[in-house]
């Protein structure tokens, strides 16, 4: 019961990166929508771990293609958002010019980690391999997640050139993407669940903490898969640009992460955005953090676009 608890309320204060700005997936004018689609050979829409929504402009020029946005969510790697639902963000960016796909992963107790790489993989090389058919760019995609979901942007693009954690879908399709943008991710998680930070109100090194279920064990007992799945392992200069925007008063994942990242992104030359935010905690998917991250995107994904 004591582990069921600990999960429980790490969970509710991680889901900051993925619950309060969720939104019932209306539809606009300018909106089309795409749901329950299954990445997964062979899946269907009852598997929900591999499922994406997609949403795309409406647009009268029925073989325009956009540059995509994958979203990837959070919620401590153990809980995904109820069904039906987006981030508030969605209808800004399609109307912006952008489609969004918004991706489903195994979580924790459905799978220990690499299986969240496996997923996200498999969804990008999808979306890439079906990038006629939906409507989307394959050579002009960004990814953004936020808390756990930032980990795993950060790893996916961090790692795009790695053989360790090339898995999952055709692997003639390339891992690459354009742009990433991270918010309040952890970075290294042998030190998450390791280090004592000041700030830092939820458990990560305890055997029921959600960390210690995505690694198979505690950090200290699994140092090497929880150096594996850490984003800062991978940095090297052919990482894509950087967006990271992290509380400095983050109680769930403590600012030092994104410092880490930032200072190895920056020293292997990576074209690196950081907001550090003076008065934030761990809930900055929203305000004016949502223009910064339409703005690094455009720069990025629309830029070059134009440019070609």
């Amino acid at each position: 019961m004591k582990n069921r608890r600990t999960l429980a309320l790490a969970v509710s204060m991680f889901c900051l990166g993925q619950g309060h700005l969720a939104a019932e997936a209306k539809s606009p004018g300018l909106m089309q929508k795409l749901e329950n689609i299954s990445y997964w050979p062979g899946a269907d829409a009852s598997d929900r771990a591999h499922l994406l929504s997609l949403f795309t402009p409406k647009d009268k020029e029925k073989e325009k293609s956009f540059p995509l946005i994958i979203y990837v969510h959070g919620g401590a790697w153990t809980a995904r958002p109820n069904p039906g639902t987006i981030p508030a963000w969605v209808p800004q960016f399609v109307k912006s010019g952008y489609a969004v796909a918004v991706v489903n992963y195994r979580l924790a107790q459905e799978g220990i980690f690499s299986s969240q790489m496996e997923d996200l993989n498999c969804a990008l090389r999808y979306l890439k391999s079906n990038a006629d058919k939906l409507h989307v760019d394959g050579g002009h995609i960004g990814l953004w997640g936020t808390s756990a979901g930032g980990h795993l942007v950060a790893l996916m693009g961090t790692s795009a050139v790695s053989p360790v954690l090339n898995m999952g879908g055709d692997q003639s399709v390339s891992r690459d993407v354009q742009a990433v943008c991270d918010m309040a991710g952890p970075t290294n998680l042998f030190e998450l669940g390791t280090k004592v930070y000041p700030l830092k109100q939820w458990d990560t090194s305890t055997s029921g903490a959600s960390l210690s279920l995505l690694l198979g064990g505690t950090a200290a007992s699994q140092i090497a898969r929880a150096l594996e799945a850490s984003p800062d392992t991978y940095v090297s200069p052919a990482n894509p640009p950087f967006l990271i925007i992290h509380g400095i008063n983050d109680a769930v994942v403590p600012v030092e992460q994104s410092d880490l990242l930032v200072e190895k992104l920056q020293k292997a030359g990576v074209k690196t955005t950081y907001m550090r935010l003076p008065k934030s905690g761990h809930d900055v998917e929203k305000g004016r953090n949502i223009d910064a991250a339409l703005h690094f995107f455009d720069q990025y994904l629309k830029a070059e676009k134009g440019s070609k």
